[in-house]
């Protein structure tokens, strides 16, 4: 049995990283299949002489050469598969804290944005309170324009009729006009005393007005010589209307009747309704009656002008 094949028995070593060293190497790394180191067995020739099944000492230095080589091929595609994987692993840390910078840089930005939304949420709040207050206020504003244009043209109708009042009073005069309570006419003005007085007491009344007792001319057709015919008397229509027709006034003598004699100008003057004309007639002066006063009318300042 010279021909005889001994073969050495060798030891499987498991390659933990045999699915990264496929990745990276290829093909290089199919030969570690089942996570394992395959190793071919060597066939040893037996030594001349010796006993049969002994490989000699140079194969097996041989076969231990083969796999020490194995072995050291296997440790560098290791290393350099745990290299590459520890460099991935460092980049993917780095891009993971640049991603985790980002976030929170991201997350900054979001606190910002939403602190910045509130605030404009409590200015819009804000402003919407401004505007309901303004309209409410307008609201009561045009309540109070509305009262004050009612007020303003209640105003100026009184003022207007105020103004056709006074020009009715004023027509015959422009630019003069009288006290309170007087009636103008003609440049004068008279006021009607409704105080009961003799003819004297009524005369001192008027001159404390500033007045004296009114006088008026008859119409020429009416004239007559004698005191006792009575004659009508003209007076101003506004003033013929205020006139109580159930009483008699007394006033003073005209120029017309002045003319007459002593013993006429001992009578004392008054006026009274006789078929719904105003006359004058002669009555004792101790009588007591109301008066109407007459002054002359006093003229605007410059620039005022009733018409």
């Amino acid at each position: 049995m010279a021909d005889a094949i001994t073969y050495a028995d060798l030891r499987f070593v498991k390659v933990p990283l045999k699915n990264s060293a496929s990745n990276h190497l290829g093909q290089d790394c199919e030969a570690y299949e089942d996570g394992e180191l395959t190793y071919e067995n060597v066939q040893v020739s037996p030594v001349p002489g010796g006993p049969p099944g002994l490989a000699s000492p140079a194969l097996a230095d041989k076969a231990d050469l083969q796999v020490s080589r194995q072995f050291q091929e296997g440790t560098r595609i290791w290393e350099a598969t745990n290299s590459s994987l520890q460099q991935q692993l460092r980049e993917k840390i780095s891009q993971l804290g640049q991603k985790e910078v980002e976030l929170q840089k991201a997350r900054k930005e979001l606190i910002s944005s939403q602190d910045t939304l509130q605030e404009k949420q409590r200015t819009h709040e804000d402003a919407e309170q401004q505007l309901q207050a303004c309209q409410a206020e307008r609201a009561k504003t045009k309540e109070n324009l509305k009262t004050e244009e009612e007020r303003r043209r209640d105003l100026d109708q009184r003022l207007t009729s105020t103004r056709e009042t006074l020009r009715r009073f004023f027509s015959d005069s422009s630019d003069t006009c009288c006290p309170c309570g007087w009636i103008p006419y003609q440049e004068r003005c008279f006021y009607i005393s409704h105080t009961l007085g003799s003819l004297e007491e009524s005369q001192k009344y008027c001159t404390s007005l500033s007045s004296k007792l009114a006088a008026f001319d008859e119409p020429s057709k009416y004239y007559y010589e004698y005191l006792s015919d009575a004659p009508q008397v003209s007076l101003p229509s506004g003033l013929e209307e205020l006139l109580d027709r159930s009483k008699s006034y007394w006033i003073q003598m005209s120029k017309k009747w002045r003319q007459d004699s002593d013993s006429q100008s001992r009578h004392c003057v008054r006026i009274k309704t006789y078929y719904q004309k105003w006359e004058r007639t002669i009555s004792k002066c101790a009588e007591l009656h109301p008066c109407i006063c007459e002054s002359e009318a006093f003229r605007f300042p410059d620039g005022i002008n009733l018409n």
